[in-house]
Order: structure tokens, then C-alpha cells, then sequence
């Protein structure tokens, strides 16, 4: 059964677990939870915090799959012996890797970072991002017959566990993540500024932790059921997604009007925290991003967060691919946007005035090329 009681619960609980991850990153560490804007800067700008943070997630798989089960093999075994299917699978998620890759970038941000924590601040730029990038992903996939390509494996279906099970993961999660931020909490008053910066990489890499586990429960690191949710021709349409995303928001959203109203000034550990103004313009790369993403995830049925989840969790040849299409399509954005900034700058050094006023007004510049994740 593709939709039942059992997986609207997982749903729930999965999305209270992601969206208390989204809470403890930024209240622990300051950094807004994106798991593109992770993989990005390792690409921009390595770092041990956004290398922890993805470690977290593929060491979630490895655990959960051997514990949690219901985790989906890809491809699925119904394509057992066809060639061809096997083939266009590997099209699908190479293209639909490079084009969530790339996508992601360069809307700055994907499901979690644009859905989890920008829906929560309000921002403008989220609002015209998540509806975009959910309705060219539907489209896509309802026309190119994604539900058709990930079916439901039977035999994780059958292992999916019943609601008290998903109950109890999800509130272990949530009581580890609490534990560790009172601990970072009473801690941070006696360290010294270089070993809160350690502790900052630890906390990253519980987030990750906890995060793939909240995408395990939820049900999110299995392709079928995001295609079930994107493919409306599918005949079994999946709306586990929406309820995902509700329970996250149920957390993200009471936190982050508290943190911005009447929150601390700095995150647990120290530091300042990174949310970019919620006033930034929507832009066409915001746009062109969100839709380009949307296609991609419509084509694969994987996003950047379950992509590294099934590294640990069933790390095929077809999992490595997607990846690889992903990294490539960061890359490939990161040398648009230096070949941008190459071209900005000669017409920046003939006009130095026209460049000084734009600056003093708030227009942007061509340096500003390492935006927010949201």
C-alpha cells in the first residue's frame, strides 16, 4: 500500500525530526540547514563544518539501513534483466543529477533550505521559489513518466514499520538533539574560541546525523514516493511529501519568528548567525534556478539531501551516478559564475563612478557572488 495511516505518520514524525534538525543547526551553530548550500561549499569553499555536516547524512544511511530497514534499492528490482530500462534510468539520473546540481546552486537553495527555513522567515524569495520548483517538478514528471521508471519496491513496502516504531526513532532524534544542545549550551561558557569552533564541526555533523535520520523515517530517501508525489498519471499519487514538509514547518516555523523577534543575539556556540535578509530581490537566477531544479528533480525523483542518505544506505553504481551529475552541475555553475564575474569586471573599471553610486544605493555588485543559501 503506497499511502496508508502508517506512512502519514512517518511523514509527520520524519518532518517534526528535519524540521528540529533545522532549529538545532542554526541555534547551535548560526548557519541556515541547506543541504545544497553544504554540498556547494565544499565545491566554493571547503570546510570542515559543510564536510561533517554530509558525513552525518551518509552515516545516517549506513544506520538506518541496517536498523530501520525500508530502505529502497536503486534501481529497483523490477527492472531486473531490462537493459533498456536499466539504460534510461542511468540517463535520468545522470541528467536530473547535474540539473538538481546545477539548479540548486544557482537558485541558492533546494527543499531544506528554500522549504524548511525560508518558508519559515517569510522570505519572498522562497515563496516564488518552492511554488515554482514543486510545480516544474510535477510537470516534468507527470509528462516524462517518472513513477513509471521508480516504482514502489514490494519488498520495502512490506518492511515499512508501523507508526509506533517511526514514533519512537523520532523522538529518540529529537531528545539527542536536545541533549546536545543544552550540552553545547552549558559548554560554550567555559571554551575557549578555537574549541567552540570544533565544537561547531561536531554539531554539524549530529545535524547531518539527525537530519538523514528524519529523511529515513519520513520516507523521503526513497525515489518511489517522491515520484508518486510528482507524477499525477501515476495511478497511486503519493501526498507523504506534503505531510513531510507540514510537520518540518510545524518546528521551523515558531522557531524562526521567535529567533528574529525576540531570539538571542548569537547562536550557542558563538559566533553570528547566517540568515541573509529576508528583503532580498527575487531575481531571474532565483527564478531560472528554481525551475531548472524543479526539472531535474522531476526527471530523477532525488534531491541533493536523500542522494547522499543513499550513499550509506544502498550505494549503488546508479547512486554514485546521480551524485556525480549533481557535483557536476554545482561545478558547472561555479565556472558560470566566475566567467560572469570576468566579464562584469571591464565594464566595472570603465565606469569606476557609475560603479561607486550603484554601491552606495545598495544595487549589487559583480563580487557578490557568494550569496545566502536562501
Amino acid at each position: 500500500e503506497h499511502f496508508s495511516v502508517d506512512g502519514v505518520a512517518a511523514a509527520v514524525f520524519g518532518g517534526l525530526v528535519v524540521g528540529s534538525t533545522v532549529a538545532f543547526k542554526t541555534g547551535v551553530v548560526g548557519e541556515i540547514l541547506g543541504v545544497s548550500g553544504s554540498t556547494r561549499g565544499m565545491i566554493v569553499k571547503p570546510a570542515f563544518g559543510k564536510a561533517a555536516f554530509i558525513i552525518g547524512l551518509i552515516v545516517a544511511g549506513i544506520i538506518t539501513s541496517h536498523t530501520f530497514g525500508n530502505m529502497e534499492p536503486l534501481p529497483p528490482p523490477v527492472h531486473d534483466g531490462d537493459s533498456d530500462m536499466r539504460a534510461r534510468i542511468f540517463a535520468r539520473l545522470a541528467i536530473g543529477g547535474f540539473l538538481v546540481g546545477f539548479g540548486t546552486a544557482l537558485g541558492n537553495g533546494c527543499t531544506s533550505g528554500h522549504g524548511l527555513t525560508g518558508l519559515a522567515r517569510l522570505s519572498l524569495r522562497s515563496w516564488v521559489a518552492v511554488p515554482v520548483f514543486m510545480a516544474c517538478g510535477m510537470i516534468t514528471a507527470t509528462l516524462s513518466g517518472t513513477a513509471e521508471a521508480f516504482p514502489a519496491d514490494v519488498a520495502s513496502e512490506m518492511d515499512a514499520p508501523e507508526w509506533r516504531e517511526c514514533l519512537v526513532w523520532s523522538a529518540c532524534t529529537i531528545g539527542v538533539l536536545a541533549l546536545c544542545a543544552l550540552a553545547a549550551g552549558a559548554a560554550a561558557k567555559r571554551m575557549a574560541p578555537e574549541s567552540a569552533e570544533r565544537a561547531k564541526v561536531l554539531a554539524e555533523f549530529v545535524a547531518g546525523l539527525a537530519f538523514g535520520v528524519g529523511l529515513c523515517v519520513s520516507t523521503m530517501a526513497r525515489p518511489s514516493k517522491i515520484a508518486a508525489f510528482l507524477d499525477w498519471r501515476s495511478g497511486a499519487w503519493d501526498p507523504s511529501l506534503a505531510f513531510v514538509m507540514g510537520g518540518g514547518l510545524a518546528v521551523t516555523f515558531p522557531f524562526w519568528q521567535y529567533l528574529e523577534r525576540r531570539g538571542p543575539s548569537s547562536p550557542l556556540l558563538g559566533g553570528a548567525f547566517g540568515a541573509p535578509p529576508r528583503s532580498k530581490a527575487v531575481d531571474r537566477d532565483l527564478v531560472l534556478g528554481a525551475v531548472i531544479f524543479g526539472v531535474g528533480w522531476g526527471v530523477c525523483g532525488i534531491c541533493p539531501g536523500p542522494a547522499w542518505v543513499l550513499l550509506g544506505a544502498v550505494p549503488t553504481a546508479e547512486v554514485v551516478v546521480v551524485l556525480a551529475g549533481l557535483l557536476l552541475g554545482m561545478v558547472a555553475w561555479r565556472l558560470l559564475a566566475k566567467w560572469r564575474g570576468a566579464k562584469a569586471c571591464p565594464a566595472a573599471a570603465e565606469a569606476p563612478e557609475a560603479k561607486k553610486d550603484a554601491t552606495a544605493t545598495g544595487a549589487s555588485t559583480p563580487s557578490e557572488v557568494a550569496r545566502a543559501t536562501v
